[in-house]
This record gives C-alpha cells, sequence and structure tokens, in this order.
C-alpha cells in the first residue's frame, strides 16, 4: 500500500478510544471504501454518502475516518453530520409528546428530528453553499447546543457524509404495524399510534431526504440482540468523557431506550443490506468479518487502442471528432491506452491535443510510458523518463539496425527505413507535415521500413529477419519489425499493473485495424477490429471473437465503444448524476 494512503491515525485511536487492531481495519477495509467512494464521484457535483447502523455498530467513527482521510489524500472538502445533531430540543419533544403520543419524548425515533433544518442544511451544502451553520446536539444534556456554538463551513463542501441509525431506512407495510413487536410496543403503544406516526414520517419528510443519497453504506449487525451490548460500551464512553448525568442511562433504562428502535433496526436488517453500495459485515465483537462494494460485480473496462485507421482517420489524423467521448471516459475513470506504432514524441504531442492523461505504448509494444503517480507504486522495472515512468521490453534502436546490416547487401535497394525516408516522402505516404514527420522519425527501439520491392523478395526478406528471432508484422502502411516483444506484450503487462490499481475485476477492450493488432486483439476480453478498406492486410483472429464496426475511424471507433454495454451504462450513470445535480 501507498505511503500516501495510510493515515497516522494514532491520535484518530485516542480520540474514539478504539484498539491498535482499527489500523489493520482501515488498510483492509475502509481506505478500499473510501476509493470506492471517490470512484463514485464522477463529476464536479457534491456526492451524498449515507452511513447506516445500528447503535454501537462504528458509524460515526467511520464517518470521521473517511473525513480524515479525504483530508489526508485528497483536495476534496469533506464534512460528517450525523442525524443526532438534528434532534428536536427537551421542550419540543415534551411538546410533541403532549400533541401526538407519549413516547415521542424519547430521542431517537423517526419524528423526533428537525427534517426541516436536515433537508435545509443538506441541500445547502449539496449546493456548494458557504457559511452553513452545522447543528449539534449535546446527549448528556439530552438537548440541542445553542445555535451561536454551530461551526459553520467556510469552503464549498464535495462530499457530504450522513450517519445514523435509521439512515435510508423505509416504511414498513401497514400490515406489518397491527402487531406489537416488543413489551415497550405492548405496554405504551397498544393501539399502535406511535409506530404508525413514526411509519408515516419515514414515507414523506424522511424519504425526500433520504432519497438524495448518491452513496449508501451499511454496518450490518448479526442480529438485534448484539445491540444492547454495543450500546452499553458507547454509554460507557459518554459516561467516561462527560461523566454520570441526565443525558447517561443505566442498565435498566438503556433496555428501555433501545426497545425505541428495536422494529426499525431489524426491518434494515432485513432489506437496507441488499441496497447498500458499500455493505461491512460485523460479529458479534464488532469485528469485520466481510465487505461487499457493490461495484465489484460491475467489471472495471480498460481499453487499448491502435490509433492510425482505428481510432484517427488515416488521411487527416484529426482528433475533434474523438476528443469529447475520450474526455468522459477520462472523467469516468475509464483508461484509454493508445496502443501503437507511432513514437513517445508522437503520442505525447496527440495526448498534449485531447488534454488527457492516461498510460500509453509505443512503437508497437516496445515500451510503457505511465505519467509518474499515475499508480500508487512506481512499478518494478521502470525508469523515469521526462515525467513518465517508462518500461522498455524491446532493445535499443542500434540492435535492429546492426541485425539488418548483416542480412544479405540485395534486400538494401527494396526498402528504406523509416529514419530514411525525406520530410516529402513521408508527407506522401502518411499526410504528416514536417513537424509530425521529425516526431515521426525520433525513434528509441524500432524503425519500421517501406518495401517497395517484389512481393517474392519479400517473403525472402521475412525469412531471414525470421532466423535472426524477429517478428514481422505488416502494418497499414510499413512493414514492423520486433523481437521477444509486441502489441500484446506490453499490453499484458500494463493489465497487471492495472489489476493491482483497481480493486474490481477488469475487462479489457482493445480495438485495431490491421495485421499489426492482431495479438493485442487476441489478448482482449472484447475484440473490436474498426473497418479501414486502405489496410493492406486487414487482420483475421484465431482464438477470439471480434466484433467489426460498419465505420472506419474514427466514426466507427465511437460507434462501438459507445454502445458496449460496459461503458455506456457507467457514462449514462455520470449523466444521471449530472441531471440528479
Amino acid at each position: 500500500m501507498s505511503e500516501a494512503n495510510i493515515v497516522d491515525i494514532t491520535p484518530f485511536l485516542a480520540k474514539h478510544q478504539l484498539p491498535l487492531k482499527y489500523q489493520y481495519l482501515s488498510e483492509q477495509y475502509f481506505v478500499p471504501l473510501a476509493h470506492d467512494i471517490l470512484e463514485s464521484k464522477k463529476s464536479s457535483t457534491p456526492l451524498f454518502v449515507g452511513i447506516n447502523g445500528c447503535q454501537g455498530s462504528g458509524k460515526t467513527t467511520l464517518a470521521d475516518f473517511l473525513v480524515t482521510w479525504f483530508s489526508n489524500n485528497t483536495s476534496l472538502n469533506t464534512v460528517a453530520l450525523s442525524i443526532d445533531d438534528f434532534y428536536l430540543g427537551k421542550e419540543s419533544r415534551k411538546q410533541l409528546a403532549q400533541d401526538v403520543h407519549p413516547l415521542f419524548v424519547t430521542r431517537g425515533v423517526p419524528g423526533t428530528h428537525d427534517t426541516d433544518l436536515m433537508n435545509k442544511t443538506i441541500t445547502q451544502l449539496l449546493a456548494g453553499e458557504v457559511g452553513i451553520a452545522l447543528p449539534r446536539f449535546n446527549k448528556h444534556q439530552d438537548d440541542c447546543v445553542a445555535e451561536q456554538d454551530w461551526v459553520k463551513n467556510v469552503a464549498p463542501v464535495d462530499i457530504v457524509f450522513l450517519e445514523g441509525w435509521c439512515v435510508g431506512s423505509e416504511p414498513q407495510p401497514l400490515f406489518s404495524l397491527s402487531e406489537p413487536l416488543n413489551e415497550l410496543e405492548q405496554l405504551s403503544d397498544k393501539e399502535g399510534v406511535w409506530r404508525r406516526c413514526i411509519n408515516s414520517c419515514l414515507a414523506n419528510e424522511y424519504k425526500s431526504i433520504f432519497n438524495k443519497i448518491d452513496y449508501k453504506i451499511m454496518l450490518k449487525a448479526p442480529s438485534f440482540s448484539d445491540v444492547f451490548t454495543w450500546r452499553k460500551e458507547q454509554e460507557q464512553k459518554l459516561i467516561a468523557k462527560s461523566g454520570v448525568g441526565t443525558g447517561t442511562m443505566t442498565d435498566e433504562q438503556l433496555v428501555y431506550f433501545i426497545s425505541h428502535f428495536e422494529r426499525i433496526t431489524r426491518e434494515n436488517l432485513n432489506t437496507l443490506s441488499r441496497k447498500a453500495n458499500a455493505l461491512i459485515e460485523l460479529d458479534s465483537n464488532r469485528d469485520i468479518v466481510n465487505m461487499h462494494l457493490t461495484s465489484d460485480d460491475t467489471l472495471q473496462p480498460i481499453i487499448f487502442t491502435d490509433l492510425d485507421g482505428t481510432l484517427l482517420d488515416h488521411t487527416d489524423y484529426n482528433t475533434s471528432n474523438v476528443s469529447e467521448l475520450l474526455q468522459q471516459l477520462q472523467s469516468a475513470h475509464i483508461p484509454v491506452v493508445f496502443n501503437t506504432s507511432k513514437t513517445f514524441c508522437e503520442v505525447v504531442e496527440i495526448k498534449n491535443e485531447l488534454n488527457i492523461q492516461q498510460p500509453f505504448i509505443v512503437e508497437n509494444g516496445a515500451a510503457v510510458f505511465i505519467p509518474q503517480n499515475y499508480f500508487e507504486l512506481k512499478p518494478i522495472g521502470c525508469k523515469e523518463v521526462g515525467g513518465y515512468w517508462c518500461y522498455a521490453l524491446a532493445s535499443p534502436r542500434s540492435s535492429l539496425l546492426s541485425d539488418l546490416d548483416s542480412l544479405d547487401a540485395q534486400y538494401k535497394a527494396h526498402y528504406k527505413l523509416f529514419s530514411e525516408l525525406s520530410s516529402e516522402q513521408i508527407s506522401e505516404l502518411t499526410g504528416l507535415n514536417n513537424a509530425q514527420a521529425r516526431r515521426a522519425q525520433t525513434r528509441d527501439y524500432s524503425d519500421p521500413l517501406y518495401w517497395y520491392g517484389s512481393d517474392e523478395l519479400l517473403d525472402t526478406f521475412v525469412n531471414d529477419v525470421t532466423a535472426l528471432g524477429y517478428e514481422i508484422k505488416i502494418g497499414g502502411r510499413f512493414i514492423h519489425i520486433a523481437k521477444n516483444t509486441d502489441k500484446s506484450a506490453a499490453q499484458q503487462w500494463l493489465v497487471k499493473q492495472f489489476t493491482q490499481h483497481f480493486r474490481k475485476p477488469l475487462t479489457v477492450i482493445a480495438l485495431g485495424d490491421s495485421d499489426n493488432d492482431k495479438q493485442m486483439l487476441e489478448h482482449a476480453d472484447i475484440a473490436i477490429i474498426i473497418n479501414n478498406p486502405s489496410s493492406k492486410k486487414p487482420v483475421k483472429l484465431s482464438h477470439n471473437k471480434a466484433r467489426y464496426s460498419q465505420s472506419p475511424a474514427p466514426q466507427g471507433w465511437v460507434e462501438e465503444i459507445t454502445t458496449l454495454p460496459s461503458i455506456s451504462s457507467i457514462l449514462n450513470t455520470i449523466e444521471e448524476q449530472k441531471s440528479h445535480g
């Protein structure tokens, strides 16, 4: 794990009176959870995260940890709210008890919160407003803290956390309210007025707040029977911090108190666990036994693409038709890796024009370049080159030139290396201007050749080059020669790095248009062949079933990517979030 993602939580442990094992829990579960929340924030719109769990399950501690992590590891501004801080004061609850039902004098259940204030506060924070007063409640005094002592946010908030035992709770069917659940309901709510009123609150004012939640976390207890033990530990911490007072309870009072929450807590254990984005299951000791993220059920797409004739039109190399989609994919955290015969200088120029920061593969798999700090740790074997981590798979270009010189001299008259062509020849063959041609000729590992001899002599040449241990790929315009590497080898190495970077399983999508892309396509989960009428040797796969585009580049690339379910579902979710915002 990267040092950047390990928070020094010694003060945090002391603040919450936590054992040292919480350090392990944070690294094993809570840091991946934080990353998943971060992945869910795919736009500039503030994210609303709800944390549900019964009393004593660790909701407040988790919310505080997440705020601490985001503060230490991102530039995002976060705030944690507790639903408890929106309790009505003692006098308001006394009035509620007189007007509706005596049980409403006890704080906690739906109906005992100031939902208008809660809705207004959260709405203002999600709207990016500053100077919003954040309410507080003093449990020791069982009353609201004076408004002049409330803290205000000084900057727009990017993520709002709301934690509470009933956060996200839903109303029950009316028929399920007919029979009392425990002694409290049997003795104090014989007619069911109190529980029907609570249910009505969940169906109306609380629902309007909980429907705003974008990401739901549930800390799930094994059963309701564990709640008393956990809540008792929570009470002991409160007494140790503030002393015995009107806001603390004896064991008998605690049993009476938690009976108010039993119905909804049991319902949450049965229903909310199926709707949480992150389900954290606890045992009787409150140790985490499992965490399931719904994002783990969705494969993470990684796109590897050739450029000429695949992403870009062979004739004009115009990027305008793909720029918007590439920006959308980058914002959605879907990597698009250029896997091309082009050089480092050429790809950097294209990346700068498109304003994207992603790894890329040059010279037909000769080397992989990764923007520094793109991954948490620099992969083993990488060198730092011009702001990138470089992993070379091929030998330097000088080795190739030496081997070509050792071949029969007759071949020399029938080909020219790319580096030997004039600017005019390159422009005629590729459509590149002078500046583009110079970048294309700045090669580190390879030197494609343009063959203008007979097909018969080419066969002999290929045999001689192959005998030296090289592989020959016939591209759209040039012959590519490589030893012990190709696009697929570089692709597979980079996939391993992505596997360590992403928590969820990957689905590798590869797009190409010629035989030079065959191995890259063969080793993909989804292979897409872009229609290229000018390709000298169209690709035919041996071991993989491919999709074929109807249109050539770039339209074919756009059509195929946007119709893939694994891509369109993510992009549609982002559009929904923008609309929601």
